[in-house]
């Protein structure tokens, strides 16, 4: 058996590679250009969101594997991004970094960790032990709307 994989915080040094395969990971699923342009913006990751959010990062040889970036405000804590290199998939990557938010989120008191899923994430977050409990909108598309997805969170003693 695999051992886990090793998973780091997030750095600004990171920024340009997070952004790169958080890109190259929406694309995998067949998006057209014109909607991969307007995801630029939400999925270029800043030294801002490094600093505010907590984070994991696997690396493989160097490279950034996967990576995930979890918000925590008064009242929920949401799964911001979760992205696996296409060249990663199916590794148990994926599920180490959600393991470790939800660990995260469930230490500081969190009954439940909310994901606005992309439709080709539900099956992951549904493997994960996420329900669906609604739809939100879209960043990139308004009139897009997205599963709101919720991973009930074990208490922490």
């Amino acid at each position: 058996m695999l051992s886990p994989p090793k998973i780091r915080p997030a750095t600004e040094r990171d920024c340009a590679a997070l952004t790169e395969l958080a890109l190259t990971s929406k694309s995998f699923w067949g998006y057209d250009e014109d909607f991969m342009k307007g995801c630029e913006a939400v999925l270029t990751i800043t030294p801002r969101m490094i600093a505010d959010w907590e984070s994991g990062v696997i690396e493989r040889k160097g490279n950034v594997a996967g990576f995930y970036l979890s918000s925590f405000e008064k009242e929920e804590a949401e799964l911001q991004l979760l992205y696996i290199s296409p060249l990663h998939m199916g590794k148990g990557f994926g599920r180490a970094l959600m393991k470790e938010a939800a660990q995260k989120a469930a230490r500081l008191g969190y009954s439940h960790l909310r994901i606005e899923a992309d439709p080709n994430a539900v099956g992951f977050y549904r493997r994960m032990g996420a329900k669906q409990v609604g739809w939100c909108r879209s960043e990139v598309e308004d009139r897009r709307e997205l599963p709101l997805m919720s991973l009930p969170l074990k208490p922490v003693r």
